[in-house]
């Protein structure tokens, strides 16, 4: 801090700062070898397919904010940074990259196309670490993970083939969502959902008129449901009812189930197990059986309609049904449709063979973890949500049928041989056993029957199988000397849009393998949204680029106007306005200490020497003691950190820098001209800027520096990072 500068300069000072902590390798836990106290985030890894934006600038702000106040209490601190493979989501960006060039994947081959997708993630991965300590994150880089380093999926197959000896991973055929272009299996979070004009087809099943919105489907009814609390229709259950249908004469069982809306339509639901997950359930529950009459490309496969696409289908369907007379009336209605998250093609829940990972015993132990308190969730309200998920979740399918990603470890002894003897003859020969296992190698030969006939599953893992392994991976498994010490980690700080799909998930696989918890605090972070309450996104063309306001405000500014007042779960307004407001707290910051610095400009070394044995001596002054409030403030913010109310810790920080000590103490201060005042002020600056350092690092170890440089304090350590915590 050159207090020659009327003016702060974030920008240069943020650099010259960073490059600072970087030379002196600050962020590595060994910097502290001999503390016995740990404390260490597994930091979620962000997709390595683009840049940060906002939403990952206020997961690291949070993050970050807890590493740097637990430096300052005696902590030996880890926070370990990585990228994620991303599966679909990297795949569909490298193939708008490829296309871009005039190749398409297929040109490629398999081996070709990983490989240049690697280099692709490889060099985003270096561009979004830049990123990553421009915003002050103090985490080891040196331990940096991405989700495909060998060790890591050596991990993650290790696990896969635990489970396969043990049963609890098994190929099946049950329903799940299909992306008829992207040509794969989908997560949940691999979706989305967007309203859709569509219309309500009342449709006739004899005495009984039924509302769908998907008349296509009918040929694939294998029930009808009511609900048994419906006097209008509890008589019918349990009776076979015969209806004129597009097939002649049908028959189909009625039965009595509590999840059909009374509600909606006639209170009547059409059961299609083969397209519908909420039907696949009800079909399991009732023994019922399953009709698929559409493909993977979205066409039916039934009859005349086969070769069509849905739509088509649909409306050809619908005109024989009125034809028939089967239609007593159509609706308008506006209803929610669930879309393929990057090719935004309306997903198509299909009965497929897919791996799948059995999750009942796994999402038992995970709410047990949440009762016996071995972890906790904040906000707590969201702890209600966990439980309702886990108890609720189905069989995980594990598989995606894409290239990018680790390949499922499964290979299959067997195949046929056509042989064509002289004469004309053919005959098809068995080669293997038919067998199938699991090899974390790549294996020569059959174990079974050392046949060298053996083919490796096309199929990949789903990315939130092998990121669901991060807590224990990134840390180098369970026998590193890493895990030995951080495991369990401390906290998991992330967006509440993962609770589910994620974090569940993370506790579920690690329950499992480390037979531990994987952290214990979850702190959730909600949605940073545009000036006037959108979600940002760059097609809506409100996305905010983090450098945008890191270039023009500072840093620190930026992650103040990130937590400051806002509590756990809670979505952010930000804008340049408000973030502008915070680069002007930056400056009084910087003004102030600016003038307690000009104070002892002209002190002797023996004045110097005085303040520094002196630090903490209390200036009498009439009416006010800024220790005493001071003191007050420290015991506050601390609370509030330890109950994970940082956005209430960063607001008062604020308040009370900006009202308490400067418009009141430091006016107060210019009556008194004495050594013991200077003493006072260089003394409560120096609480200040340790108490407000996990929050703008950089403003205030650009003070500590200069107090430093200045010889005004006795420095307990080279940064400001590993001062102590007042009181």
């Amino acid at each position: 801090m050159n207090i020659e500068e009327k003016s702060y300069n974030p920008n240069k000072t943020e650099i010259e700062i960073l490059n600072f902590w970087e030379r002196n390798n600050l962020y590595t836990p060994e910097y502290k070898e001999s503390r016995k106290k740990t404390f260490s985030i597994p930091l979620p890894p962000p997709n390595a397919n683009g840049t940060l934006h906002l939403g990952h600038v206020s997961g690291y702000t949070y993050q970050d904010i807890l590493a740097r106040y637990k430096r300052l209490k005696g902590y030996k601190v880890l926070l370990v940074p990585g990228k994620d493979h991303a599966s679909i989501q990297t795949e569909v960006v490298f193939e708008k990259v490829l296309e871009k060039k005039g190749i398409k994947k297929r040109d490629l081959g398999r081996e070709e196309f990983y490989k240049q997708c690697f280099d692709f993630c490889i060099i985003n991965s270096n561009n979004i670490r830049s990123q990553e300590k421009r915003i002050g994150l103090s985490a080891d880089f040196s331990r940096e993970k991405f989700t495909l380093d060998e060790d890591l999926n050596r991990i993650v197959n290790e696990t896969f083939k635990e489970m396969f000896d043990q049963g609890l991973v098994y190929r099946g055929k049950r329903i799940i969502n299909w992306c008829p272009k992207c040509f794969t299996a989908l997560a949940d979070i691999d979706t989305e959902y967007e309203e859709e004009e569509s219309f309500l087809y009342y449709i006739k099943y004899g005495d009984l008129i039924v509302a769908t919105t998907r008349p296509e489907t009918i040929i694939a009814d294998t029930a009808i449901a009511v609900n048994p609390r419906d006097k209008r229709y509890k008589h019918l259950i349990g009776k076979v009812i015969e209806f004129k249908s597009l097939e002649g004469l049908k028959t189909l069982p009625v039965i009595g189930d509590r999840v059909v809306d009374i509600n909606f339509g006639t209170g009547v639901l059409k059961v299609t197990p083969g397209h519908s997950k909420e039907d696949f359930r009800l079909g399991e529950i009732h023994n019922l059986p399953i009709i698929s009459v559409i493909d993977q490309r979205g066409k039916m496969t039934y009859g005349k309609y086969k070769g069509l696409k849905v739509k088509e289908a649909r409306d050809l369907i619908v005109k024989e049904l009125e034809d028939l007379d089967l239609i007593k009336k159509i609706e308008k209605i506006k209803h929610s449709i669930q879309i393929c998250e990057r090719s935004k093609t309306v997903i198509e829940p299909l009965i497929s063979y897919q791996w799948f990972l059995k999750t009942k015993d796994m999402a038992s132990s995970a709410i047990r973890a949440l009762e016996e308190e071995k972890i906790h969730i904040h906000p707590k309200r969201q702890e209600k949500n966990y439980v309702q998920w886990l108890e609720n979740l189905e069989d995980w399918c594990i598989s995606r049928q894409l290239w990018w990603g680790q390949r499922i470890p499964v290979y299959y002894c067997g195949g046929k041989e056509t042989i064509i003897s002289e004469n004309g003859d053919i005959t098809e020969k068995i080669l293997g056993c038919g067998n199938t296992f699991v090899s974390l190698d790549e294996p020569k030969e059959c174990p079974f029957c050392k046949s060298s006939k053996i083919v490796q599953d096309e199929d990949i893992f789903d990315t939130w199988f092998s990121s669901s392994q991060w807590p224990y991976s990134v840390l180098g498994g369970l026998n590193s000397k890493d895990f030995k010490e951080f495991y369990p980690e401390d906290v998991m700080e992330t967006g509440r849009d993962i609770l589910f799909s994620w974090v569940s998930r993370m506790v579920m696989l690690s329950l499992y393998k480390t037979k531990k918890v994987p952290f214990r605090d979850v702190y959730l972070h909600g949605i940073v949204l545009d000036k006037d309450g959108q979600k940002q996104s760059k097609s809506k063309g409100n996305g905010m680029d983090p450098s945008t306001f890191i270039d023009k405000f500072g840093t620190d500014a930026l992650r103040l106007s990130l937590v400051s007042g806002n509590a756990a779960d809670q979505d952010l307004r930000l804008y340049e306005e408000k973030v502008k407001g915070f680069r002007n707290f930056i400056n009084k910051i910087y003004n102030s200490a600016r003038y307690i610095l000009l104070q002892t400009e002209n002190l002797s070394s023996e004045d110097k020497k005085y303040i520094r044995e002196n630090l903490g001596y209390r200036v009498k002054m009439k009416d006010f003691s800024i220790q005493k409030e001071q003191e007050k403030h420290i015991r506050n913010i601390e609370k509030l950190l330890e109950k994970f109310d940082i956005g209430i810790a960063a607001f008062n920080i604020q308040n009370f820098y900006h009202h308490t000590y400067c418009d009141i103490y430091i006016e107060k201060t210019k009556e008194y001209q004495t050594l013991d005042m200077k003493a006072e002020l260089i003394y409560t600056l120096l609480q200040n800027i340790i108490v407000m350092h996990p929050f703008i690092p950089f403003i205030t170890e650009n003070i500590y520096q200069t107090l430093k440089e200045k010889d005004l304090i006795t420095p307990l350590d080279t940064s400001l990072m590993y001062e102590k915590f007042p009181l």
